[in-house]
């Protein structure tokens, strides 16, 4: 089957699952679905208010039956047909004021438990109903775990594993997931992979942030109308529009202007929006995910970042943690990556100089480190020859957390070297590996110690004369005037 083919099938799927259990939720023939694993964990409910992460601790849903289908596999059905029958029952089940009780296995890992509110009794055409879904849930959860493993997820850590589970979780909701975490941790995957198996029929859109010019924002986030502005020549359609039915994915969402976050506040409390130049609301439904490699609640507190947005925004959360605190990872992501070398095979101390590394950029730099390593070193690739090749990007790549005397230092030296400013640090802030106040910074040390002059500076930075006018357009278009103040 072809790839496309395939995930439109497996879109549909899952679809039709969230659509079938949200159905009878709504016509109250269940009053609770929930996925759990072998182990007891809940993966996903939908329906009644229950408490706890897993079936053992929890509460709000008949624990002795679900205790029993974790001791023996199999299909488990208690019904009550009559009150004077009402004794089948546990007594859970009775406060609860369930009336029966299917539990499908799903596959060997995990389990589908459903209750009933208003029916009395499940029926074998409900039951059959039932198999099927936690059939195509099985299929569907294994592949998101495969796909995870697949997508800078990979590996065999706690805190991997977890967040593969709550990729399944999460694409099964509807609200907002905030994706938090360094530059090249995965983020841009993990909300691809939620997109992907959340049934929605619209398209994955980014906003890109950080390479929007903050004067046109609000246009490109919800589009404009001929003559709504001065260089407005046609009609233009918003990233809002274009993820309609789909998920709207904020890469780096603290470099959104804040007269903007209020708007988008508000579009996402109402699904409404006006787009420039026109009057009259109109209404998208979207779902959002933001991803931010900033602590948000200190740019709120620095007045970066609006309270109400983060609050909004965080209902849903994943924090992915940086290679470095999870390196048992790193073996499983080299092998499963290990096509990168080129065939060449892996020598002696190779895995002690992999694991011994910082990896401050993270996967994104693991994958990049293996690409050249496959095309400029010979083989067996040892230790040492990896590590010459970890020591020399280690002398290439500033400071990217914005510290700012070691970005400074590397910066000049290299400015003295003959490199310029569009290497150093204009290449990087489009990558996204820099944010607007490092470079920002940056530019600020460099206009005071030229008597705040922009042609005096250009000099030092090796900007030629003739990249004058680009150079002081970038500055303005894209907010890191060095004469704003620091945050």
């Amino acid at each position: 089957m072809l790839p496309q083919k395939r995930r439109l099938l497996e879109v549909n799927m899952f679809e039709l699952i969230k659509d079938k259990i949200w159905n009878l939720l709504k016509e109250k023939e269940i009053s609770l679905a929930m996925i759990y694993d072998e182990k007891g964990k809940i993966l996903w409910h939908r329906g009644r208010e229950i408490e706890g992460k897993d079936v053992y601790t929890g509460r709000g849903f008949c624990k002795s039956y679900i205790e029993e289908s974790l001791k023996e596999p199999g299909d488990v059905a208690i019904e009550d047909y009559t009150k004077s029958d009402s004794e089948t029952l546990s007594e859970s089940a009775k406060v609860l004021l369930v009336k029966s009780i299917i539990i499908h296995p799903i596959g060997r890992w995990f389990y589908l438990y459903i209750d009933s509110g208003k029916k009395e009794f499940f029926s074998e055409k409900d039951k059959i109903a039932f198999k099927i879904l936690g059939e195509l849930l099985e299929q569907i959860i294994l592949q998101v775990r495969e796909e995870a493993d697949l997508s800078g997820l990979t590996g065999t850590s706690e805190a991997i594993q977890g967040i593969r589970d709550l990729v399944v979780k999460y694409a099964m909701e509807e609200d907002p997931v905030l994706l938090t975490g360094e530059t090249g941790v995965g983020k841009n995957h993990i909300a691809g992979l939620i997109h992907r198996f959340s049934g929605r029929k619209g398209k994955f859109v980014i906003v890109d942030t950080p390479n929007i010019d903050v004067n046109l924002f609000e246009s490109k986030l919800f589009g404009h109308k001929k003559g709504a502005f001065t260089d407005a020549r046609f009609d233009k359609t918003g990233l809002v529009e274009e993820a309609a039915k789909g998920t709207l994915f904020f890469d780096e969402i603290t470099e959104v202007p804040m007269d903007i976050q209020a708007k988008l506040l508000r579009f996402i409390d109402t699904r409404k929006f006006y787009v420039l130049g026109e009057s009259t609301e109109k209404e998208a439904d979207v779902r959002i995910i933001a991803a931010s490699n900033k602590d948000l609640l200190k740019a709120v507190e620095d007045k970066e970042f609006r309270q109400d947005l983060y609050y909004r925004l965080n209902v849903l959360e994943i924090n992915v943690p940086p290679l470095r605190q999870r390196k048992e990872d790193i073996k499983k992501m080299v092998l499963g990556n290990q096509i990168l070398l080129r065939g060449k095979e892996i020598g002696e101390r190779f895995w002690e100089a992999v694991c011994d590394y910082h990896w401050p950029g993270n996967v994104r730099e693991l994958i990049n480190i293996l690409k050249r390593a496959g095309i400029t070193l010979d083989a067996p690739i040892t230790g040492e020859k990896i590590s010459s090749i970890l020591n020399s990007v280690k002398k290439e790549s500033p400071d990217k957390k914005g510290n700012g005397s070691a970005l400074l230092t590397e910066t000049r030296e290299r400015l003295m070297a003959g490199e310029s400013f569009w290497e150093l640090v204009w290449k990087p802030f489009i990558a996204r590996d820099f944010d607007r106040e490092t470079v920002r910074g940056v530019l600020r040390e460099f206009y005071a110690e030229s008597g705040n002059s922009f042609k005096e500076m250009i000099k030092h930075l090796n900007v030629d004369d003739g990249d004058y006018q680009k150079f002081m357009s970038y500055i303005y278009k894209y907010d890191i005037d060095p004469r704003k103040t620091a945050t």
